[in-house]
């Protein structure tokens, strides 16, 4: 027998045929931490999600859950012939499947198998997915030692998302991964230099955090204007918050600034900000008052 048909065979044992693939729906929990990894562009079309990023898929995942099950088998049946033909793409998708509990029943030890077999194949996705797998601990010990290598090099193989990870990693620190503002800076600049708008926003709000020793103003303000204007609804509210607490003096003393990243929020859809526009009246009739 030839080596190809051995790793054919291989992989013809380790994934199990359509009809003996047991699918479950999704609990709460498993709706509400569905979102994590990174599947390819066939499986967020699976779920109606194409075209968006990692973050809005993130954001959205409770949704993932909610797939229609015939469409799930159907599309298993795809990946896993794709597999078998050697597609890197597929074996990171049924991973992620797998990881998640997405209508397939969850094994999180099939899903770290076929993601470093993705990763060898060079799939960064699956990288990255190796990464979020040891970060949360589905499956494996958490290890945020080896999330951040895996994190890394995941952005080498360009993933940008992967830079907000580690800078969200060295803000707030982790089991012997001591806190660092001034590395969590350098990744979320990293991110951004990719125009990646999760770390636009990140580094502009560490930035603009009087606490941190990396507090920077300027710095602060420019990336999170960058990130308000790519429809980074986080970035807005805070620049809404920031000028709502200066306007009595420089540098917005009329609150023009304010009412304008308060009026872009509204149209990005912020509560915070259509409650603040509801009280807009009140809030300057008390400020000129005091």
């Amino acid at each position: 027998m030839s080596k190809s048909a051995d790793v054919f065979n291989f992989m013809d044992n380790l994934l199990p045929r359509a009809d003996y693939v047991e699918l479950a729906e999704p609990n709460e929990l498993q709706r509400l931490y569905a979102g994590i990894g990174m599947p390819s562009l066939r499986a967020m079309e699976l779920g109606g999600q194409s075209g968006v990023t990692y973050h809005e898929i993130r954001a959205a995942n409770p949704l993932l859950g909610l797939v229609d099950p015939i469409r799930i088998r159907n599309r298993y049946v795809e990946l896993r012939e794709q597999a078998l033909l050697g597609d890197a793409d597929a074996f990171n998708d049924l991973g992620w499947f797998w990881l998640n509990g997405i209508r397939l029943k969850q094994n999180p030890a099939l899903a770290r198998r076929l993601f470093k077999i993705s990763a060898v194949m060079g799939s960064a996705e699956a990288l990255f997915n190796l990464a979020e797998q040891a970060f949360y601990g589905k499956g494996v010990e958490v290890n945020p030692s080896l999330a951040v290598d895996y994190y890394e090099q995941a952005f080498e193989a360009g993933i940008p998302c992967a830079a907000v990870a580690l800078g969200g990693l060295y803000e707030c620190g982790d089991e012997g991964i001591p806190a660092d503002h001034g590395k969590a800076i350098s990744w979320y600049k990293r991110g951004a230099a990719e125009q990646d708008s999760m770390a636009c926003f990140s580094l502009g709000r560490l930035a603009l955090d009087e606490s941190s020793p990396e507090y920077d103003p300027a710095l602060g303000l420019y990336w999170l204007q960058w990130a308000a204007m790519k429809g980074q609804v986080q970035a807005t509210e805070r620049l809404t918050d920031f000028y709502f607490y200066t306007f009595e003096s420089p540098p917005d003393p009329e609150g023009l600034l304010f009412r304008f990243w308060r009026d872009l929020a509204v149209k990005q859809g912020s509560m915070r900000a259509m409650e603040l526009s509801a009280l807009d009246s009140a809030i300057f009739a008390a400020r000129k008052s005091s």
